[in-house]
């Protein structure tokens, strides 16, 4: 009799834990579908907005000429394709951490991947950050260089980054 009721017992406990991670896998899967779509919106999202901002501020100055122009808008365009894959991958990896971080026992060869990952990612946006920076220079006649050096100053020391236009809410992205 007791045999039949723990055995009894057994299949339940069995069957409520097989439901338990059975849904559980399933929210997971779900939710990182999820992540992973609204991560691929806001990379399109990125690539497709125009850059205007950014130039019009450089034109308005460094009083570029039209020439000048030109070469800007397209280096733009090229930075923020890039810095905002960066960011999105950067936004990612936080959010993967913060994941790792709230598991009951968080891995730490995980977290030391992650970190190292964010790092990396980070020295690849300061060499975009420097490559943007010196491509612009080029264009630049010495007293628009003198200038753009100021502008890049001040954007670096706002948010230790240059600064990234925000579309929706507000008018800054920080990294």
């Amino acid at each position: 009799m007791v045999n039949r009721n723990t055995h009894r017992i057994l299949i339940w406990v069995s069957v409520i834990l097989l439901a338990t991670n059975l849904s559980m896998a399933i929210s997971f899967l779900y939710h990182k579908k999820q992540d992973q779509k609204f991560m691929d919106q806001l990379e399109e999202a990125a690539i497709e907005v125009p850059s205007e901002r950014r130039t019009r501020f450089f034109r308005d100055q460094l009083n570029l000429g039209r020439d000048q122009m030109d070469i800007f808008r397209e280096l733009n365009r090229e930075f923020n394709r890039t810095a905002w894959r960066i960011t999105h991958q950067l936004e990612s990896l936080r959010a993967d951490m913060v994941r790792e971080l709230g598991k009951e026992n968080p891995r730490d060869k995980r977290l030391d991947s992650i970190s190292k990952n964010i790092g990396e990612l980070h020295t690849d946006l300061k060499n975009e950050t420097i490559k943007y920076y010196l491509e612009l220079k080029v264009v630049c006649s010495e007293e628009q260089q003198i200038k753009l050096n100021e502008i890049f100053i001040s954007m670096l020391k706002k948010n230790e980054d240059v600064s990234l236009p925000q579309f929706g809410r507000g008018n800054t992205n920080r990294n």
